[in-house]
């Protein structure tokens, strides 16, 4: 289960976070503790990761406590990083750097022009990294990772083989679930079942011998937080992640 933290003081500016940050704003630390609620009462024996930045560690925090567990750490699970345009708020790049902004608001991916992460680089990173928790997920448990908008939106679509802009945004303390099964290390599945998915493995489009098809289950899951807890009324612009964050 992959959990986007909740929002952040610098998503509240419209600020450019990336790998830097100033931990979550109040209405972030609310959103994580409805999400430790809800997921300490659905899944009470969850392994736990989370990235190793402030602001998913806060998201994370509640819920350690819930399970009394402490979670795992991995750096693979941080933010693309947006180089030059990180800890700015929008409206000064926007205002210094006009026309880059306006590529990447049309959907051009110029991050790494900024000294920062491409799309494509950061897929490159996430993308075993969440292979590697799923395959570490013991048959019939859950692995639930707090990390970012980026990784989440780029990751998944890697990870599924879909192509990009398929899934629409990240919402701050959203869900997504992602079932893993057949292989080595999990329930297996039969012949129908992987060629109703079209192959081996929709994982890879061909075959994972260790971890078998992985499905969809849920996208931008938000049920968990209360209405008046949501940052759904911020301009999609303004979220960390996708679409602007492509």
């Amino acid at each position: 289960m992959l959990v986007r933290h909740g929002e952040s003081v610098w998503n509240a500016e419209a600020r450019i976070q990336g790998q830097r940050c100033a931990g979550l704003s109040a209405l972030g630390h609310a959103q994580a503790r409805s999400t430790a609620v809800a997921l300490a009462a659905a899944h009470p024996d969850a392994q736990l990761v989370t990235s190793d930045l402030q602001r998913t560690r806060e998201t994370m925090a509640p819920l350690a406590e819930a399970l009394r567990c402490e979670p795992a750490e991995d750096p693979g699970l941080r933010e693309r990083t947006f180089g030059a345009w990180e800890g700015r708020l929008r409206t000064e790049v926007a205002r210094d750097d006009p026309e880059r902004w306006a590529r990447w608001l049309a959907g051009e991916d110029v991050v790494e022009e900024v000294g920062g992460e491409s799309a494509s680089m950061l897929a490159d990173r996430v993308d075993p990294v969440l292979r590697r928790w799923l395959t570490a997920t013991p048959p019939g448990s859950v692995t639930i990772a707090v990390t970012h908008g980026g990784p989440v939106w780029h990751g998944t679509h890697r990870l599924l083989g879909l192509a990009p802009g398929t899934l629409g945004g990240v919402s701050n303390a959203a869900v997504t679930h992602l079932v893993a099964w057949g292989g080595t290390t999990n329930s297996p599945a039969t012949a129908a079942e992987l060629a109703a998915w079209g192959g081996d493995s929709p994982a890879d489009g061909g075959g994972s011998e260790e971890l078998g098809a992985v499905v969809l289950d849920r996208w931008n899951e938000t049920a968990h937080v209360p209405y008046e807890l949501r940052t759904g009324s911020l301009p999609v612009q303004l979220a960390d992640g996708p679409p602007v964050g492509r």
